[in-house]
């Protein structure tokens, strides 16, 4: 039996369960390019090549609605082959984070 890549099983996977292996770099580079707007809004889904952030205050929801094709561009130099398109902003119901 010829030895696999522990890299292949991981790829497998994350299709299986539906989880994209992008996420920790993502969450990462939205901190980086959010700088201190990152306290305020906070990656919460990723819907095939769009990015669901939710804000927790109308000045971050507005910021970032503003900025959305250029977070989009500065996101994708983070990756070896750029996958973001979208990136839809909506505000949190409750408030906080968690």
């Amino acid at each position: 039996m010829p030895i696999r890549s522990i890299e292949d099983d991981l790829h497998g996977l994350c299709r299986q369960v539906g989880i994209s292996e992008h996420l920790s770099i993502l969450e990462r580079a939205w901190e980086a390019e959010m700088g201190g707007w990152a306290g305020m809004a906070r990656i919460c889904a990723l819907d095939h090549q769009s990015l669901v952030v939710e804000a927790t205050s109308s000045p971050a929801l507005q910021e970032i609605t503003l900025r959305r094709r250029e977070l989009v561009r500065r996101l994708n130099r983070y990756f070896k082959h750029p996958f973001l398109r979208d990136l839809t902003v909506r505000m949190t119901s409750d408030g906080s984070h968690d």
